[in-house]
């Protein structure tokens, strides 16, 4: 026979492990609180923005070079990302700021980025630190528009904002983690919640005993409240007892008695 289960009942199982839920929910903060502040190291961005220019003495902008220079923008991207940029930048780092970073560590660090159908773009860099950000962006943007003139016989680069520290890190987010754990905290205690039902093989109800077990009910003891069982108890009435009064009148019993047979 297939169960099912009521809204009420699935709220009687929450609220009868309301504790377990709130526990799990408070754990579940605490934790993300701890590794959101304690454990992940947190990143910085800096970004320069570059763009490119139509070239100059031209009396009207033909659409063909729009075009062809917003093609060459993937191409852009691909260069400024490619060994040949980023060995110079890795050399330059390292005399300039005494920054070592290898080769792949610079393509993890870097970003191009580019609004749609835009001149502009911009190389952005991420690190644990604001001020190597700053360096590694300003840095490829600088050896980026050197070795295009070279490689791609081109001079209409034109570096427009050069990167800045930025303080305020982009990672992690503070509050997206805080809300990720009270929520998983949530989930984890509402299906403890269930479990512990599940495991509970305590009889709640008479269906229990007549549907599942089969057996007849001859009858049921309702649940009392404590104020019906205060109403209900009476209380005995209390008797005082005098041993030690007693125990003086045996003794006395005892003596008088012993006096007759004296006598007799």
């Amino acid at each position: 026979m297939e169960e099912t289960i009521s809204l009420k009942q699935i709220f009687d199982i929450l609220r009868k492990h309301l504790a377990s839920i709130f526990i799990c929910s408070f754990i579940g903060l605490a934790l993300a609180g701890v590794a959101t502040f304690f454990v992940i190291t947190p990143k910085y961005s800096s970004q320069a923005q570059l763009i490119v220019t139509l070239p100059q003495g031209d009396a009207t902008a033909n659409p063909n070079d729009v075009n062809t220079n917003l093609q060459m923008i993937n191409t852009y991207k691909e260069l400024v990302t490619g060994d040949l940029v980023l060995d110079q930048v890795k050399d330059r780092l390292e005399s300039e700021y005494d920054l070592d970073m290898t080769t792949e560590k610079l393509k993890d660090v870097l970003e191009v980025t580019q609004q749609q159908n835009s001149l502009m773009f911009s190389i952005k860099a991420t690190d644990s630190s604001a001020i190597n950000a700053e360096h590694i962006a300003n840095t490829t943007a600088q050896i980026f528009q050197e070795t295009a003139k070279d490689v791609l016989e081109v001079n209409k680069i034109s570096i427009i904002s050069k990167a800045t520290a930025s303080m305020d890190p982009v990672s992690p987010n503070n509050k997206l983690n805080l809300a990720i754990g009270l929520v998983l905290g949530l989930m984890i205690g509402v299906g403890l919640a269930f479990v512990l039902e599940l495991l509970d093989r305590t009889v709640k109800d008479d269906k229990f005993v007549s549907e599942d077990l089969g057996f007849t009910i001859l009858g049921t003891v309702p649940q009392m409240s404590q104020k019906e069982l205060d109403a209900t108890i009476q209380k005995k009435p209390i008797v005082p007892t005098f041993k030690k009064n007693n125990k003086k009148t045996d003794e006395n019993d005892s003596a008088v008695s012993r006096r007759s047979r004296s006598r007799v």
